[in-house]
């Protein structure tokens, strides 16, 4: 566990029509939110002498006698110094969301590529500091100052706390700096030689007088490239992360980060079994989805989605309320103090993610668009990722990094929100959302298992030459659903994936948290309220439990559980069926147990970054190019 609240704070810094609002049994804790617009949060950088002055005087008080007993004045002194520590680093975590934002809007510029490490360093160093600090209240009379926010797991993790080496710190440094050469690499245009003539991606989708044959050649070159500059950076990133695995005690990165980043309840053997139903189960399902489209109804979305900005947030508002009463007043306060960019921007770097701004209590949403139905999608699941972190009460020093569950929060909302989709874009309009939104949760449960089960292979064998990594790629991207043309030997779009660079290991929360949110839908068509009190639940944990955990308690099914995989991918396909046709939502009779049956049977049953990826986009398109006239039907 040692450093992983560190990383997974930088990971964190890279979300029925006339049915009544539901009430959770858990509610939001109470918090305060600074009222303070956006465009006067002013980064200043951060200067660590106040910071430092207080652990200082923490140690000097700790080496003292006076630790020892129970006194008033010694109370009062360390009291005071914890809170001044807990201020002072969330606003670092403030600062470094604000050089993070503006490095994002502004292409990865130098200057705030510069700021945006140096941050990130000094963010590690004084973690480290604090927890070698704090540790020194464990057991002494004091101890109960950082337990009431550590809990029994954050003083857990202090008593095996060992300070970072300096070899530790130069590989955290180089990570980075990997992370930001691959970020300006994707920012820059690549160029190809072909026919003659200079080609960019930008001049290639320019030029209309190429014949198919030519274009294609041209955009593998160009795919080729691409996969070239980012690639090696790639491999350099594997070795890096391997040694990080091997100073924490682990062989393998992947163990590594599944347990000691991400805190998770399931290991990387446990989740082969959900790798192999859902290439079992689930790439029919997507192909029958993909079958069932209707090109007509999502011409009508497309029409009724030609917004951008503000113009998104005045058409979702008025819906929030349906949900919840305070998921209303939330999506307000966002709206009031202008805590987005989501406008359009060339500048922008092709990324969407939400993230906290705790010294004042709040967060911000990050996205570049892409013009059509997809911004509705990805502003509602980023929103779910705000209204969690705006009302966290966990301090960063202390929080949990269950980002399973924190998926969950995001898109369990998009499912929740297909039941205004008829309201909000008309009814063809609303039943090619509905689609969309299942579809992309079907997606994402096949990308998150695919690019998983991809990172684990390279992690158990680091020393790969880029081609064994393109061969690999292609061969596990086959078994779901990919398909390639007779003379490819390789895949290379795998490198558009950031997550690969920036987050490893996190894509397949992706994936199970859409087979939760799913689940959730499933019984927001029987149970609306039941299944709004089980998201907001969900919300009000925020990430504090493991995943397996929390679904459990929210009533949710355990995706580990045999049959349950199966029984999820059936019950999605007549649950779409049934919506899209306007039967009633009801799925007794129909052949598929109820998501209440089969919760019952299955024993004991009681949430930086949205959008559409390259590759699933590749393949949507070529879907989508098929989506029939007639209306839906599944074959």
């Amino acid at each position: 566990m040692k450093k992983a609240i560190i990383q997974g704070l930088a990971l964190l810094l890279c979300c029925l029509l006339s049915a009544p609002s539901a009430r959770a049994a858990v509610r939001d804790p109470e918090k305060e939110h600074l009222p303070v617009d956006f465009s006067d949060m002013e980064y200043t950088g951060f200067d660590a002498a106040a910071l430092l002055d207080a652990l200082s005087a923490l140690r000097q008080t700790a080496a003292s006698p006076a630790i020892q007993t129970e006194n008033a004045g010694t109370r009062a002194e360390l009291e005071s110094l914890y809170r001044r520590i807990l201020s002072e680093v969330d606003r670092l975590s403030t600062q470094s969301a604000l050089i993070g934002i503006r490095y994002d809007a502004n292409g990865a510029d130098q200057a705030a590529a510069e700021e945006s490490a140096a941050l990130a360093e000094l963010s590690a160093q004084v973690f480290d500091s604090c927890y070698s600090a704090l540790r020194l209240l464990l057991d002494t009379p004091y101890q109960d100052i950082i337990q009431r926010d550590a809990g029994p797991d954050g003083i857990a993790f202090l008593r095996e706390y060992q300070e970072l080496t300096d070899r530790e710190s130069l590989l955290y440094q180089e990570e980075e700096r990997l992370i930001q050469a691959y970020d300006q690499a994707m920012a820059q245009p690549i160029q190809v030689t072909a026919g003659g003539r200079i080609w960019t991606e930008k001049s290639l989708s320019e030029d209309a007088s190429l014949d198919g044959e030519t274009y294609r050649e041209i955009a593998s070159l160009l795919e080729q490239a691409r996969n070239r500059s980012a690639g090696e950076l790639f491999l350099q990133l594997v070795r890096v992360r391997t040694e990080i695995a091997g100073e924490n005690g682990y062989s393998n990165y992947a163990d590594y980060a599944y347990q000691a980043l991400y805190g998770r309840d399931y290991s990387t053997e446990d989740i082969q079994t959900v790798h192999q139903a859902a290439k079992r189960y689930w790439v029919p399902l997507e192909s029958k989805l993909m079958d069932a489209g209707s090109s007509r109804d999502l011409r009508a979305l497309e029409v009724r989605t030609r917004a951008g900005g503000d113009a998104i947030l005045d058409a979702i508002q008025p819906y929030m309320d349906r949900i919840d009463p305070e998921l209303a007043e939330t999506f307000a306060f966002m709206r009031n103090y202008h805590l987005y960019d989501i406008a359009p921007g060339e500048s922008k770097l092709p990324t969407g993610y939400t993230v906290s701004l705790p010294a004042y209590g709040t967060a911000f949403i990050f996205d570049s668009p892409y013009g059509d139905y997809q911004d509705y999608s990805t502003l509602i699941h980023e929103f779910g990722h705000f209204n969690e972190a705006f009302h966290s009460t966990e301090h960063d020093l202390w929080s949990q990094f269950h980002i399973d569950v924190g998926e969950i929060h995001s898109q369990g909302l998009e499912v929740l929100f297909t039941s205004c989709a008829r309201d909000l874009f008309g009814s063809e309009g609303g039943r090619a959302f509905c689609w969309v939104t299942v579809s992309n949760m079907v997606s994402s449960v096949l990308e998150g298992c695919m690019y998983d089960e991809f990172q684990t292979a390279v992690y158990s064998d680091p020393d790969k030459s880029l081609e064994e990594v393109n061969r690999l790629f292609k061969d596990i991207s086959e078994e779901y659903g990919y398909s390639y043309g007779p003379d490819e030997e390789e895949s290379y779009f795998w490198v558009d994936v950031a997550h690969n660079f920036q987050s490893p290991m996190y894509y397949i929360s992706y994936a199970t948290s859409a087979l939760s949110a799913l689940d959730l839908w499933l019984q927001s068509l029987e149970d609306w309220d039941g299944a709004v009190d089980a998201y907001l639940e969900l919300s009000a944990m925020g990430m504090s439990k493991p995943y397996r955990e929390a679904v459990k308690a929210a009533g949710l099914r355990d995706i580990f559980q045999k049959g349950v995989m199966r029984q999820l991918a059936e019950g999605t396909q007549a649950g779409l069926s049934a919506y899209l046709s306007g039967a009633d939502y009801s799925f007794q009779g129909r052949g598929i147990p109820s998501a209440g049956v089969l919760a019952a049977g299955g024993g004991a049953v009681v949430l930086i970054a949205a959008g559409a990826l390259a590759g699933w986009r590749r393949r949507r398109t070529a879907a989508l190019a098929r989506a029939a006239e007639t209306p839906w039907e599944f074959p």
